[in-house]
């Protein structure tokens, strides 16, 4: 019986729809009576109304979809050996403990969620990472259980795991905070003197007075600390390159810095020439900036491996000998112990099934939208979703030693190289220090007849002037405006070097679930006595088998009336469903197993090594002991894909299909797409995919188009990678790019905006060094005077963001996807 306050505001006014997430109420529990889609939308809105909080069915973000709620009681996470390892105590007594939390989509989750201390007493505060999926916990242990808060979360429609790498995570914000105190620093240094450089600007050409001129030069040496700490990774990068003798760009900066800030602050005492502080203190917040922007997407092949390694089940039901389950951490797991797997449950080790007939949904490793069945004598992996009966594994693999776990670590070490147009400027950067070096000696002697002080005033022109920072800015204001625009098509960029590596044609490699197609097994065809069709969904409603969903989603599509009575039904886990409909006997199932039950005609036998021959799936349908029908599934083309792979082609990508389903059906698809069978490669593990993308990558550029889970690690490995829309936490983490548009026509933008954006990025590199080479050679001439010098280094950075910012790139008279601003 629902708790629901009936005066309390629920999510629609429409009897149709749900009350809490407004999505239609399915036909047979509207005419129940029932307000919900589902119980998990049921238990999530008697919640919000048991805690006072039916107020968040007015937020204005609220997304529509379906609650997910668990019966899990989450007593693992009160064992004390996942407590040892995921909860810290702190000073005051209170525990804190970082947790993954899955479907959280929009603000309104994050509102729910951090007003769970109003739920559960002892809960001191709950922080969201919307991005991340991350909740940050603190709690008084001798008031609330772990288990408690989680179930709580759980019942709000995020299911929880624990959230792996939180050392990790500690360090990157340190390393963050770090960084942006020193961007601050930089930024407000920058504000504050180019008010005074105005001021002496001005006062020059008005006649200041002589002591208000000295006021306002001794103001700005507040610069010379300022900007000596925010420049620190300079500084150290420089230091490092010294030490390592190994030149790269941050030494050409240091020096230009470290020249600007010492004959400025030597002109501050000595009453005379110009000071640089102005111009400094901008491109030292400008590279900064950059260099944070970078940080951040260096971390994704880590991130992939946390949210990777997340989904995997915390604990694990270990049955002992005396066949009595109980509850432990997966970290209390050993190899050689005994697990119980559940219907619907997610299998918490590697191992061996010893007890039990089921069928499996390996497709977060495989990427498969079939179920693979597994009885005694199988093995079965972390991470796959028992999908039908209970079984019994015998553990071989546990924690990070599973194949998940290890694909994971691999995620880790796939950190991407750096990029190629980084390189070529660090190497460009290595003989531009040696070069300017010997340039400021040679100007200093070809002066020195003119005094001392004119020929050092002329060498730091040509140290200042020189300093490269239009060289550094080049790649991250062109790409940093390129991602921009790319967000608002759809196009999510990770990092200005995933453009780079985008822009080079090679070989593209596309998963075939989720990518070429639409990732779902659909009831595509029917072979025979159509009039049984309608009490054949009537039996598979008794069924969870996927195939048994696919068909009867075929009937809320068509509209089919409502199943009539069935009675006597029998499933046997992977062949088949039998039962009595409206009186008559009927059996649903694999053609070997009605074969054994019912004769199979000549013309339906024909029809079904067709079907097979196609890579369809083919289930036949027994009336009696007479086959009468076959229902044939499939997993439909995208409508865009043959387009999209003859535009890659005509762009200079070599397209190959890379898929863990079936070969027969892979090659199906790729010869409907028009691609040679040689391209075309089913059956691949994530090893196997991970193991093909590193032998294409060393003939040249490869491309990895997925979606799933098991394509994480190929999309790391990859030259560079594209999730597409759909695609899992895991997979988006991993690559570089991410589609917020479904199909493959967002892939050929995203290469044909790359393109056009390193084009930008390699216009602003040759103006940067013809200006360098000018500049320095009018410097050493004695034509850029030291004021000339200071107005010229901005300048220079100014000309590579106007170039940046007339790029084509992503520029496009389409129109932008619904949602997208």
């Amino acid at each position: 019986m629902s708790i629901t306050d009936p005066s309390a505001p629920v999510a629609a006014s429409d009897p149709a729809a749900c009350a809490h997430c407004s999505l239609p109420i399915p036909a047979a529990r509207l005419t129940a009576g029932d307000r919900f889609c589902c119980n998990g939308c049921e238990i999530v809105h008697d919640a919000l109304a048991a805690g006072g909080l039916t107020s968040y069915y007015g937020l204005p973000d609220r997304q529509a979809r379906a609650a997910q709620v668990t019966d899990r009681s989450y007593a693992e996470l009160d064992d004390p050996a996942f407590q040892k390892s995921h909860v810290e105590q702190r000073p005051d007594g209170n525990c804190s403990t970082a947790l993954y939390l899955e479907d959280l989509r929009c603000g309104a989750c994050v509102w729910l969620l951090e007003r769970t201390p109003r739920l559960v007493p002892g809960v001191l505060d709950v922080r969201i990472d919307l991005g991340r999926g991350r909740a940050d916990v603190v709690f008084d242990p001798k008031r609330a259980q772990l288990s408690q808060v989680a179930k709580t979360i759980d019942h709000l429609g995020h299911p929880v795991h624990p959230f792996r790498g939180v050392d990790r995570d500690k360090q990157r914000r340190r390393e963050d905070r770090s960084l942006l105190i020193k961007i601050g620093v930089a930024g407000a240094t920058a504000g504050n003197v180019m008010l005074l450089a105005a001021a002496l600007y001005a006062g020059s050409a008005a006649g200041m007075a002589a002591r208000d001129v000295t006021f306002f030069r001794w103001a700005s040496l507040f610069a010379v600390p300022a900007l000596l700490f925010a420049a620190m990774p300079f500084w150290r990068g420089a230091l490092g390159a010294l030490r390592a003798k190994q030149l790269h760009l941050d030494l050409p900066i240091a020096i230009g810095i470290a020249a600007g800030l010492g004959w400025g602050l030597h002109n501050v005492i000595s009453g005379t020439g110009e000071l640089y502080f102005d111009s400094l203190a901008m491109l030292v917040f400008l590279l900064l900036a950059a260099r944070w922007l970078q940080a951040r997407q260096h971390r994704r092949a880590a991130g992939a491996a946390e949210i990777l390694y997340a989904l995997t089940p915390s604990s694990a039901r270990r049955v002992g000998a005396d066949e009595q389950e109980v509850v432990v951490a997966i970290e209390a797991v050993a190899v050689g112990d005994r697990i119980l797997a559940r219907a619907g449950e997610t299998i918490a080790v590697d191992g061996i099934v010893e007890k039990g007939r089921s069928a499996v949904d390996a497709g977060l490793l495989t990427g498969e939208p079939r179920p693979v069945d597994v009885e005694p004598g199988d093995s079965v992996v972390a991470g796959a979703v028992n999908l039908s009966a209970p079984i019994i594994v015998r553990a071989t693999a546990t924690g990070e030693d599973t194949r998940v776990g290890r694909l994971a670590a691999r995620l880790t070490e796939l950190a991407s190289d750096r990029p190629q147009i980084t390189q070529l400027v660090d190497l460009v950067a290595g003989r531009f220090v040696v070069v300017v070096l010997c340039a400021a000696a040679l100007t200093t002697i070809l002066w020195w007849h003119a005094g001392a002080g004119t020929a050092v005033e002329h060498a730091m022109a040509l140290l200042v002037v020189t300093c490269p920072c239009a060289l550094a800015l080049a790649a991250p204001l062109s790409f940093g405006l390129a991602i921009g625009r790319a967000a608002r098509r759809g196009v999510l960029v990770k990092g200005h070097d995933a453009l780079e590596r985008l822009a080079t044609p090679g070989t593209m490699v596309l998963d075939k679930t989720g990518t070429i197609t639409r990732g779902q097994l659909r009831l595509v065809g029917w072979t025979g006595d159509a009039r049984c069709k309608r009490a054949a969904i009537a039996l598979e409603r008794a069924s969870a088998h996927p195939l048994a969903r696919a068909m009867v989603d075929a009937d809320e599509v068509s509209g089919l009336a409502l199943a009539p009575l069935v009675v006597d039904v029998h499933e046997e886990l992977g062949r088949g469903i039998s039962g009595t409909v409206d009186g008559v006997a009927l059996a649903i199932g694999s053609p070997r197993w009605i074969g054994e039950r019912a004769t199979i005609g000549p013309e339906l036998a024909a029809e079904i090594a067709a079907t097979a021959s196609r890579g369809e799936t083919p289930v036949v349908i027994a009336k009696g002991d007479h086959a009468v029908a076959i229902a044939r599934f499939a997993d439909p083309i995208r409508p865009d894909a043959a387009a999209s792979i003859r535009e890659l082609g005509a762009l200079g990508y070599k397209v190959e299909i890379l898929s863990g389903d079936d070969p027969r059906v892979v090659a199906q698809v790729g010869a409907t797409l028009g691609l040679a069978s040689e391209d075309c490669r089913g059956g691949a593990t994530p090893e196997d995919k991970l193991a093909r993308i590193q032998d294409l990558a060393t003939r040249g550029p490869v491309i990895m188009v997925g979606d799933g889970v098991n394509d994480a690690a190929a999309l790391a490995a990859a030259t560079a990678g594209v999730a597409v829309h759909g695609g899992a936490e895991a997979s988006v983490e991993a690559a570089d790019v991410f589609l917020r548009r479904p199909g493959l026509a967002p892939v050929v933008e995203v290469m044909r905006g790359s393109r056009r954006a390193l084009g930008a990025v390699r216009r602003s590199l040759r103006i940067s060094l013809t200006y360098n080479l000018t500049m320095g050679t009018l410097a050493m001439a004695g034509i850029v005077h030291p004021l000339l010098a200071a107005a010229l280094m901005p300048l220079s950075s100014l000309t590579v963001l106007l170039i940046a910012a007339q790029s084509r790139a992503f520029r496009t008279r389409e129109p932008a996807p619904p949602g997208v601003a």
